[in-house]
């Protein structure tokens, strides 16, 4: 589990080097200094409150060192201890933040317990190795003592179980505690408690009025949620309205899936008007915060589609970056463009586009494939891919009703192309042609193809397309398996029940003669499994009974 700091921490926590100054901070009262104590005056704490205000970190942080080495209150102690570690007035100083966060926390100042469990539970480079258990002792204490932020982060750590035992009902104490201090967060954790039933009993109303006080406190995520709550309707009235105004409140405190919605309800009209420079702006933001689809959203409205000037050179760009993160629907944008051209920004270039076809469907945009097997069944892909790659390709085309494809399966299947004769098998079968079928399936099955082999044997225990034999299942099933089809071996099986052992000793041996003449075939020969006229394989190899 890992939990934020302050900004600050991972600003300045790797810069490197303390100056001699600063160095000396932790140091013994008097060490260091060049005039005796007795001639400074003890600055109060509301004169360093007051040079907070007017931005004087550097003697807000000489006044805190002096008042936590000289005093010793557990106050001091904490606010000097959280200006080291925010970097304030001076460099970071982890080590020395830990020291004096640890002595507020043994005087009994919660706020400083509580700031160095995050430490504990943080990593920070420079400070102290990452200690779980250690954390959720310092919340131990002070969440008990009422401090709502521990209460909330003990919450965390007891519902993961990270340093303390998993405790889904403790968990839920924790954050309720916290919730009726108005800790946002805790509210939020109440909610998806109450809404999953867990740690808990299941109450969606309570959970919907914990996610409303969270989301008026403050809480983008919740604000987030209570939006789709509106959008969708179902344990609120639904009310477009109200959506609009919550997701917007989310977007503006920096929640990024809220930003990045509403940049595409801009883009996209309907719910709201749909307006380019709002857009542009929510998508940008949320680009530049790292999501992969705001970029290709933002390349979408740069193309125009928001109804806004076009800009090719920015769309480009934010496509090709969000393809980079591996988002498919922006890599088969790109690969569309690059089939077709784009203004002056992209001139055509086909054997790209195929590549990004190729690597949008690997990203899951099933769409690229009927492109794909349209292209090989017009021949444009020879030479650029094997005729064996582009058969799902082309299967998946002749699915749309494009002829061109249906005629190409069909003549690389007539070419005795194992995979397109199995693909021309399953295009049959779909069909209702299982006689068809499963003369594709034999062709295939005989020239070893185990897919082909467990189809075929499927077929003669269901008597589909051929006439029903248990003895023949049994074997081409069996071929099926040895070559590591795992459905063939279960149906294997289920066939071994429903016929005599007599006869299950003879579809083996018709499987022992069939793999001793493979073994004497040329490589690619078709082999015909022993038992039944039909199996003969014209031209091939015929094993004796």
């Amino acid at each position: 589990m890992t939990f934020k700091l302050l900004t600050t921490l991972t600003i300045f926590a790797c810069l490197a080097g303390v100056s001699a100054l600063w160095a000396q901070e932790g140091a013994a009262p008097g060490a260091g200094l060049s005039a005796p104590r007795e001639a400074q005056p003890m600055p109060e704490m509301s004169d360093i409150e007051a040079d907070w205000a007017r931005g004087d970190f550097v003697s807000v942080r000489a006044g805190l060192r002096r008042l936590a080495q000289e005093r010793g209150d557990a106050f001091s102690a904490y606010r000097y201890g959280r200006v080291l570690l925010e970097g304030r007035g001076g460099p970071v100083d982890v080590a020395q933040a830990d020291h004096w966060l640890s002595r507020a926390a043994e005087g009994g100042n919660v706020d400083a317990a509580t700031l160095l469990a995050r430490v504990y539970l943080s990593n920070i480079p420079g400070g102290p190795t990452r200690e779980p258990a250690r954390a959720a002792g310092l919340l131990s204490q002070a969440a008990a003592r009422g401090n709502a932020e521990a209460q909330y982060l003990l919450g965390l750590l007891t519902d993961g179980g990270t340093g303390v035992p998993q405790d889904a009902a403790m968990a839920y104490n924790w954050f309720l505690a916290a919730a009726e201090q108005q800790h946002p967060g805790a509210q939020l954790e109440v909610s998806r408690a109450l809404s999953r039933g867990k740690g808990t009993a299941l109450d969606t109303g309570a959970a919907l009025d914990w996610l409303t006080r969270a989301a008026e406190n403050g809480e983008a995520e919740a604000q987030f949620y209570l939006s789709n709550a509106y959008e969708s309707g179902g344990s609120v009235p639904a009310n477009p309205t109200e959506a609009m105004r919550w997701l917007r409140r989310s977007a503006e405190a920096g929640f990024l899936p809220a930003q990045g919605r509403l940049g595409a309800k801009h883009l996209a009209g309907g719910d709201v008007a749909q307006d380019p420079a709002e857009a542009r702006r929510w998508l940008g933001r949320a680009a530049q915060a790292g999501s992969a689809r705001a970029l290709y959203l933002l390349g979408l409205a740069y193309l125009g589609e928001d109804g806004g000037a076009a800009d090719p050179a920015q769309a480009l760009q934010a496509l090709r970056n969000a393809s980079g993160q591996g988002h498919g629907p922006a890599t088969l944008r790109l690969a569309q463009l690059a089939e077709t051209g784009l203004a002056n920004a992209m001139a055509a270039d086909f054997e790209t586009s195929v590549a990004l076809y190729r690597k949008a469907l690997a990203e899951d945009q099933p769409e690229a494939a009927p492109h794909l097997g349209s292209l090989a069944a017009r021949g444009r892909l020879d030479g650029l891919v094997a005729p064996h790659q582009a058969v799902p390709w082309v299967l998946a085309a002749a699915g749309t009703g494009d002829v061109n494809a249906e005629a190409w399966l069909a003549a690389r299947a007539g070419e005795g192309l194992r995979p397109a004769l199995v693909a021309q098998g399953r295009w049959l079968l779909d069909r209702a042609q299982p006689a068809g079928a499963a003369e594709s399936f034999r062709t295939a099955a005989q020239m070893g193809d185990t897919d082909a082999q467990y189809e075929l044997g499927r077929m003669y225990s269901q008597g589909a397309g051929v006439v029903q034999d248990y003895l023949m299942a049994h074997a081409w099933l069996n071929v099926s398996a040895a070559g590591g089809n795992d459905a063939a071996a279960e149906l294997r099986g289920v066939i071994g029940d429903l016929i005599p052992p007599e006869e299950e000793a003879a579809a083996q041996a018709r499987v022992r003669a069939f793999f001793a003449a493979v073994a004497q075939a040329d490589p690619g020969t078709p082999v015909a499994m022993p038992g039944a006229p039909e199996d003969a394989a014209p031209g091939g190899v015929e094993p004796a009974e």
